[in-house]
């Protein structure tokens, strides 16, 4: 496994083992300029490929299997044309803005597909891959700690409603419409409290949004996975503003805590969250839609608990990822 996250050296996990290669320029930040943003996705497929290629020379890849949706997946699909490698390509997004990857992704060797919902799917048919090189997964269940189960319980502070945000900070996970619409229900209720949880590029920017308006905010920063459960199980809402999305997993995670959920209806969202019934869908980039759907939830905790007893009933009968790793690796074909 190749990752761009942390500095730290080889390790084996379950038998795994995980190279740390360049920081992940992806969120680092950038002068709205074109040449430094050229560079930037010059440099992340070059550092890749070299990566991969070292890797290569110690341990001979039977196949690759990438992970990702960026300028990176471009160094791993030319590694593989080069050096003869079948590439598995997991696609988890719709490609917002970045028509080139949709070409990116059909090179390669023996090139096959991992489409994260039906939405997914539907879009590499629509670039005119064959149905047979794509493994359309279905929702799977998470897995959480028992003991955060367990132990999981409301917050103390009766008098607020936290609302919780996961996710990279940037645009494309529309947290510049959630500060704005925030901004917008707090100037009508004073019980709100906001929780953000994810670092990137955006971050000075909220800070400084956060400040000027003396918002009832609090940056978190990335949190380990028992750590960002915990902040679901005390919170009452979780939003997701995304301006695209194959479906969304904090949806399911919120799910598992009877956690209602608000989310744009964009990509594959509405294939799990139904509007009213274990949720509420808002229209994307929209301020208002969303701070009069954080309003509503907030003043009525009887359609919270339901919402969240519906969203929980919705995973019944979903794949568990022990049944979805073994559909991966019958697609590997090893």
């Amino acid at each position: 496994m190749l990752t761009t996250y942390h500095h730290d050296p080889v390790e084996p996990e379950h038998n795994v083992k995980i190279f740390r290669t360049i920081p992940n320029l992806l969120e680092s930040y950038v002068p709205n300029n074109a040449a430094y943003k050229a560079l930037r996705y010059l440099i992340l497929p070059a550092m890749t490929f070299l990566s991969i290629f070292f890797i290569h020379l110690r341990y001979r890849p039977k196949l690759i299997h990438v992970h990702s949706s960026t300028s990176i997946t471009s160094g791993v699909c030319l590694f593989s044309l080069l050096f003869r490698i079948p590439v598995f390509v997991d696609v988890q997004d719709l490609f917002p803005g970045q028509f080139p990857l949709k070409r990116v992704i059909k090179t390669g060797c023996m090139p096959r597909y991992i489409a994260l919902g039906k939405k997914v799917e539907e879009m590499l048919v629509s670039i005119n891959i064959p149905n047979k090189k794509i493994l359309t997964l279905p929702l799977a269940r998470l897995p959480i700690e028992r003991k955060i189960m367990e132990t999981s319980k409301r917050k103390m502070n009766d008098t607020e409603v936290n609302i919780l945000f996961i996710g990279e900070l940037t645009k494309i996970k529309g947290i510049d419409i959630l500060l704005e619409s925030f901004k917008i229900a707090s100037n009508q209720s004073m019980n709100l409290f906001l929780k953000i949880i994810g670092e990137g590029p955006m971050h000075a920017y909220c800070k400084e949004f956060i400040c000027n308006n003396n918002l009832n905010i609090k940056l978190l920063g990335r949190l380990n996975h028992d750590k960002a459960m915990e902040e679901i199980s005390f919170s009452d809402i979780i939003v997701l503003p995304s301006r695209t999305e194959s479906f969304g997993r904090v949806i399911l995670e919120a799910f598992e805590f009877e956690k209602p959920v608000i989310a744009t209806d964009v990509g594959g969202i509405p294939e799990l969250l139904k509007n009213g019934e274990n949720g509420v869908l808002v229209n994307p980039c929209d301020p208002t839609g969303l701070a009069d759907a954080m309003l509503k939830l907030s003043k009525d905790n009887i359609l919270r608990d339901k919402m969240g007893k519906n969203g929980k009933q919705s995973l019944k009968g979903m794949l568990s990822f022990k049944d979805i790793t073994k559909k991966i690796i019958e697609f590997y074909g090893l």
